[in-house]
């Protein structure tokens, strides 16, 4: 069976893997191991107190440390069933976090903020939804518009075997999967309909509106997220007048809680949510839902009906006019227009697209020429013993510019560019080069074989890489790094010769080199490119970075023989910049002005250490980093009030907490990050 069905056993505590983070942090980063301390240690938020088990003083203070509280709150001892908590107030405290804000490439010359929120917040949300999983689906369920709403609490998780690049040369058949270890979860609830939107493109439902009316027009909500005011979500529920005129009757109903919940995470403001984690689009989704129940309402006044005149589907921000005359659909646009502006929100005009019969999208279009082409360029032949299904010889051949030459042609005539169909032609590449690996896996070894094999895996290599520069994003960074993975899997398994081997590794660094140059940067280290150094540290000592590309890169200089760091270096840059050079002696040179920077930095931020989303966690991730000194590791707890009595204590009790410093497996991460991605 190429998929495993696996009953989720986890705690209510399993959001902090599913729902709290955005898809797009670096390929280093997990909440695995946060949500093992907290699980371990039984931190919880209940009734305005946090509690965890009782240890000593020293763990005392690390666990005031994540939760970004001063030291001067009293903590009690407490009894219950036999075991000792602690307990500590959430009365009187600074009562919002301040999330790190970090950007992605979005669109030419754009990008999206999204957030990384503080780990006491995560531990309040994990309250949230202990309390209110019931009504957070109640109210996603109110809408017949909705194609992306959570349904229920999920039981259990899918895992498809043959996708996991690690031992992907068994073909999934003897894979062990861990059961109820297993923490790659995917969501903490059930989502109908669709889990993708590509998927409703191609559903029965899609093509029966198709049928049945004769125009599409696509529209969507204006920088929804950041647009959305929190208190509208108290209107969604009770009708905006209501909630206006019964605040005190509302302030302990559930919208109310969401709504000081999605404030506190988020520095307090009440304009725009925080971009990322699962948490905000459900948040979203209600309000949303409640848009589309007056849409509906306000056409029935107008005698446009649901079902008879039109069929709207929204996905997220994003709704699907289904329609047949004009003069209908521009009510439904004013309603709809009319019906967002009531919470605060307004349509996009510049995103307005529109399809008549037969309703096909230039991007469809240009997937099915692509999906043909590569079936036609990426050929082989296997020849195998007769009457059995042993494999006694292949061949293949593979050329990039001839390739990349009609690539670019399908791009031309469907009028489509590069990042709309990357994703698409990734995923295609990335299951053509596991079924031809795993296939040559099974042939013996053979020099005419190995050569024509490294020939078609480096034009492979080099045409991944060409397509990927020319829109380098998260998504496609994730699935450009698991072919190189398996191709590196490969040849560390396949006895090709120290030549071949270098071949292919040469083509796998100079591509990714050939990014780091290119990509244009600001002040900041993009994510797509620190995946990229972890994809280079798989490749061995004899492809690491030069020192003159790796300081460009990092912004580090030389001032007349002060070596500093001038680029301002994000919690995410300096964690994978240590991930890359751990001891290497090449790089000890930049050990200090990055250990400088780091300190120089809690300097700066020293007003808000404990509420700083980024500070709290670079503050866990670096007590555990074996790369830097252990009087950096004492600064950075001395400017966390720690006492120095206990810092020693307190960096001993958890060797792993974001970032996995020893062990790292990139091809159990890069499955990861397949089973987490979201829309």
């Amino acid at each position: 069976m190429p998929k495993k069905t696996l009953s989720i056993n986890f705690p209510i505590e399993r959001v902090i893997l599913s729902d709290l983070l955005p898809y797009e942090v670096p390929i280093t980063f997990s909440n695995r191991h946060f949500y093992n301390f907290i699980v371990d240690n039984q931190l919880k938020f209940s009734n305005d107190y946090f509690s965890w088990k009782k240890k000593d003083a020293a763990f005392d203070s690390l666990v005031m440390l994540i939760l970004g509280l001063p030291k001067s709150k009293q903590i009690q001892k407490i009894e219950c069933n036999g075991e000792w908590y602690s307990k500590v107030s959430a009365k009187n405290i600074t009562p919002f976090t301040i999330p790190f804000t970090f950007n992605i490439s979005h669109k030419t010359d754009q990008y999206r903020h999204l957030s990384l929120i503080h780990p006491r917040s995560q531990i309040v949300a994990v309250s949230f939804y202990k309390n209110h999983k019931d009504l957070i689906t109640y109210y996603c369920d109110q809408s017949q518009f909705s194609l992306r709403s959570a349904k229920r609490v999920a039981g259990c998780t899918y895992v498809d075997k043959k996708s996991l690049i690690e031992q992907f040369d068994s073909d999934g058949e003897n894979i062990e999967v861990e059961g109820e270890n297993y923490e790659n979860l995917k969501s903490f609830f059930v989502y109908g309909k669709y889990n993708s939107i590509f998927n409703f493109y191609e559903s029965d439902e899609y093509h029966d509106c198709e049928g049945k009316y004769g125009f599409l027009s696509k529209l969507d909500i204006a920088n929804c997220f950041a647009s959305i005011y929190t208190h509208s979500i108290a209107w969604a529920v009770y009708s905006k007048g209501y909630a206006k005129n019964n605040l005190s009757k509302t302030r302990s109903t559930f919208p109310n809680i969401f709504d000081s919940l999605m404030q506190q995470l988020n520095y307090n403001e009440t304009n725009g949510i925080v971009i990322g984690p699962e948490l905000s689009r459900i948040f979203a989704e209600i309000i949303l839902q409640a848009v589309d129940g007056e849409i509906v309402s306000d056409l029935e006044t107008k005698d446009v009906l649901f079902g008879r005149d039109y069929r709207i589907y929204r996905y997220v921000d994003d709704f699907f006019v289904f329609y047949s005359d004009h003069e209908v659909f521009s009510k439904i646009k004013a309603s709809i227009s009319l019906c967002a502006t009531r919470y605060k929100l307004s349509l996009n005009k510049s995103k307005e697209v529109f399809f008549d019969r037969p309703i096909v999208t230039p991007i469809t279009i240009a997937k099915k020429k692509i999906a043909d082409l590569l079936s036609e360029k990426l050929k082989y032949r296997i020849e195998y013993k007769e009457d059995t299904e042993e494999i006694i010889k292949a061949s293949l051949h593979f050329r990039k510019s001839s390739l990349i030459t009609d690539f670019k042609s399908v791009l031309y005539t469907s009028d489509v560019s590069y990042s709309d169909i990357l994703n698409y032609t990734l995923s295609i590449l990335e299951k053509k080069v596991r079924k031809i690996l795993v296939d040559y896996t099974k042939i013996p070894k053979d020099e005419v074989v190995d050569k024509q094999l490294v020939s078609a895996l480096v034009n492979l290599i080099e045409f991944s890489f060409f397509i990927y520069s020319m829109s380098p994003k998260v998504n496609g960074t994730i699935k450009l790094c698991r072919i190189m993975q398996q191709i590196i899997l490969f040849v560390d398994d396949r006895p090709l010769g120290i030549e071949y081997g270098d071949v292919i590794f040469r083509s796998i660094f100079n591509g990714s080199c050939l990014v780091l140059e290119n990509i244009e940067v600001e002040n900041e280290t993009p994510i797509e490119t620190l995946y990229l150094l972890v994809l280079l540290r798989q490749l061995g000592r004899s492809y690491w970075l030069d020192e003159v590309a790796f300081c460009r890169y990092f912004g580090i200089v030389d001032r007349k023989g002060n070596v500093v760091v001038e680029k301002d270096l994000n919690y995410f840059s300096i964690v994978v910049l240590l991930f890359y050079v751990e001891n290497k002696k090449r790089y000890d040179f930049v050990k200090k002005p990055v250990e400088d920077f780091i300190l120089e930095k809690y300097k700066k931020n020293s007003e808000t250490i404990g509420i700083d989303s980024e500070i709290t966690h670079m503050t866990l991730d670096l007590m555990a980093c074996p790369y830097i000194s252990s009087q950096c590791k004492n600064s950075i707890l001395a400017a966390n009030d720690v006492p120095k009595e206990f810092r020693k204590k307190v960096i001993s009790y958890c060797s792993t907490w974001f970032t996995k410093w020893s062990g790292y497996d990139f091809a159990k991460e890069l499955d990861a990050k397949v089973s987490q991605d979201v829309y």
